[in-house]
């Protein structure tokens, strides 16, 4: 039987402790974006009872990476303990990238709460390709690609590694980031695709024998399902090609019987739907942030582009502060963590 939480004495780490609360991620890491706590950074945790909170420190805030990892049950307490230890050692609090039962338990606590975009979740118990007018878009795509002649091929580098299979994909990567305008995040938020290969599924589409696109998915085992994490193409791939190589994807990951997978957030859809009353003056005061990464990201039109494949529902994602009102270093630090 779990402890009570309110018995329970809080513990902060202050290293990542052998990555210790990876036990916590594989039970309770439910957001998509939570795989990326395997990946290397700074991670600090905070423990009480048996919840984690993995976050990130800078001089005058704490940056939290998606939701705690615990019971439903404990989150709020959870959240409260962490708040109070942050105010001890006079740091702000930003929640990054929460879950609407996150943001819920959060405001609860006295944080603010501010809606940034949805995320796309494919049920794969009953997705299938989209069909009728809605999927005029996908079809022409997909059929263009074939007719061009692109196949796709799928690898698990956590079986038996390929040595060749891995050089035609990062050679696509390294075409694709030779035609970026922008330069790309050397932080955990970068492309990785043979990070964490056991529970990686690598496919990659190729014209001619030549490979053009590549997809990496990420397996998340408190859903046993997948998040399609890196995603990209050279700058003279077919068209329809990574339309082809996400659809493959998505059907050879619910015949092999994973419960959904998870696409990347769409920033500022739907946040005209707010928990927050405070959303609006909470929102113009990070809209500036969040404007400068869709600039370096080029995330305005991922929304359309995700509807394509006609997911079963977006789910919300959210920021939350604490205090309510923002201070400029959690916005800072905040906008450090998704840029660098």
């Amino acid at each position: 039987m779990r402890s009570v939480l309110s018995d329970e004495h809080p513990s902060t780490s202050r290293s990542a402790n052998g990555k210790s609360f990876l036990a916590q991620l594989d039970l309770f890491g439910t957001v998509p974006l939570s795989f990326l706590l395997r990946y290397d950074a700074p991670w600090r945790t905070f423990s009480l009872g048996e919840g984690v909170i993995c976050y990130l420190e800078s001089p005058r805030a704490a940056i939290v990476w998606t939701d705690p990892l615990c019971e439903e049950s404990e989150l709020s307490a959870l959240l409260a303990a962490f708040g109070r230890a942050m105010r001890v050692e006079h740091r702000s609090v930003c929640l990054l990238v929460i879950s609407e039962r996150t943001a819920r338990a959060a405001l609860a606590n006295g944080y603010s709460a501010l809606k940034i975009g949805e995320e796309p979740w494919f049920d794969l118990a009953d997705w299938h390709t989209p069909r009728g007018n809605r999927g005029k878009k996908y079809r022409w795509a997909v059929n263009h690609a074939r007719r061009m002649g692109v196949e796709i091929e799928e690898y698990r580098p956590g079986e038996a590694r390929d040595i060749d299979f891995e050089n035609e994909v990062l050679d696509v990567l390294a075409r694709w980031r030779a035609h970026l305008k922008r330069p790309e995040s050397n932080s955990f938020l970068g492309t990785a695709p043979f990070e964490q290969p056991s529970l990686k599924r690598v496919f990659l589409a190729r014209r001619a024998g030549t490979a053009e696109a590549a997809l990496a998915c990420s397996y998340l085992p408190a859903l046993n399902g997948w998040y399609l994490e890196d995603s990209f193409r050279a700058p003279d791939a077919a068209n329809g090609a990574t339309e082809l190589l996400i659809s493959t994807a998505l059907m050879r990951l619910q015949a092999d019987g994973a419960a959904g997978a998870a696409f990347a957030l769409a920033p500022m859809r739907g946040v005209g739907e707010q928990l927050d009353p405070r959303a609006r003056l909470v929102g113009r005061i990070v809209a500036r942030a969040i404007r400068r990464v869709d600039h370096r990201y080029g995330f305005g039109a991922m929304a359309r582009y995700e509807a394509r494949f006609e997911p079963s529902e977006w789910q919300p994602c959210y920021l939350a502060f604490l205090p309510a009102l923002p201070r400029p270093s959690a916005i800072r630090a905040a906008l450090r963590t998704l840029s660098v």
